[in-house]
């Protein structure tokens, strides 16, 4: 089988520079210092770096989030010569500030199958969850895929909480739809002792990325999503599909989740993201936090077929993407005085 390599990459506010009428993207215009040429910068500098991840691994699968629309997402890889095919999103969806996630592949690996956007509806509609399903062409199998950026800690972790939960609740829904047949049809299959059928649902790979705003331990990832640390928690014997049972228990089993990101938690000067503190003053003790984030379903821990290499999962630290003292690198530009002064 073939080899997928896959990467998750949060762009940091990727704008161009028009003004959506529709968005609050005002801070990405000319007025506000985001000029032609700042923008031609920004796309050089992810290029160069997305450019010189692809050249170390060819690139099969690519998710990014805080990007503003797909074309520039096609001009990125274009930028890059990373030869992927953009997964076009036609919901309209975005937050307030028209910024969105989005997905891309290799022709040559994947065949997409379907697409499909989910929005959170809180008082404002959430960065979509973005949902493509694929069929890996060397063996056939499906591989679903979704990508997601949960709602900001801006607000304070807490206060912030139960967007995040929300958002958690909603891709555990669709992880469940995805491993389990709908009542009727696992009455019919029942009826047929088609265990078999059952089975092969429960093990629908699936990979989930994303910026969680929240680190592997907590409560949204491990209790809302069912994110777990342990591999046979996940795929071990007590989460089997042994026989049949009354439809009511089959609706309510879990499925638990595994999150390979669980390996860097709590590791020293480790993360994907790192702050000194907020505007409001609050400074953190510990900077570098553990945000960016791969979970997958038990149908990508089996030993043979589709499989994902644990060992293989890394934060990319290279001088394009960290500085010298390892902290995830940012890219900045400044504001005419009149418009505030310097932003991220």
């Amino acid at each position: 089988m073939d080899t997928i390599n896959f990467a998750w990459w949060n762009l940091q506010n990727f704008f161009d520079t028009d003004d959506d009428p529709i968005s609050q993207d005002f801070e990405f215009t000319g007025d506000w210092g985001w000029t032609e040429a700042v923008f031609r910068t920004k796309l050089e500098s992810l290029a160069a770096a997305l450019g010189e991840l692809h050249a170390k691994r060819p690139i099969g699968l690519f998710a990014c989030c805080e990007i503003e629309k797909d074309t520039l997402l096609t001009s990125l890889l274009e930028e890059a010569n990373v030869p992927l095919t953009v997964v076009k999103d036609s919901s309209g969806t975005s937050d307030l500030r028209g910024i969105d996630t989005a997905i891309a592949y290799d022709k040559r690996l994947l065949t997409l199958v379907s697409k499909q956007s989910h929005v959170v509806s809180l008082r404002y509609a959430t960065r979509d969850i973005f949902e493509a399903v694929f069929r890996v062409k060397s063996s056939g199998e499906t591989l679903v895929v979704i990508a997601s950026h949960w709602p900001s800690r801006s607000l304070g972790k807490y206060r912030s909480d139960p967007l995040r939960i929300a958002v958690a609740e909603q891709i555990a829904y669709l992880v469940q739809r995805h491993v389990k047949l709908q009542p009727l049809e696992y009455e019919a299959a029942r009826e047929a002792g088609d265990i078999n059928l059952v089975r092969e649902r429960w093990n629908t790979p699936i990979l989930i990325l994303g910026d969680f705003n929240d680190h592997p331990g907590d409560r949204s990832l491990v209790d809302h999503l069912r994110a777990s640390s342990e591999v046979d928690r996940v795929s071990g014997r007590t989460n089997n599909i042994d026989g049949f049972q009354d439809t009511s228990k089959y609706r309510g089993v879990d499925h638990f989740l595994y999150n390979p990101m669980w390996r860097f938690y709590g590791e020293a000067d480790t993360g994907t993201y790192f702050i000194d503190g907020l505007r409001s003053g609050e400074k953190f003790p510990n900077r570098y936090q553990l945000l960016d984030q791969a979970v997958v379903s038990r149908g990508l821990l089996k030993k043979f077929g589709l499989r994902l290499d644990i060992d293989s999962i890394q934060i990319e630290r290279g001088e394009t993407f960290a500085t010298s003292g390892g902290r995830p690198r940012r890219f900045k530009f400044s504001k005419p005085k009149s418009a505030g002064g310097p932003m991220d």
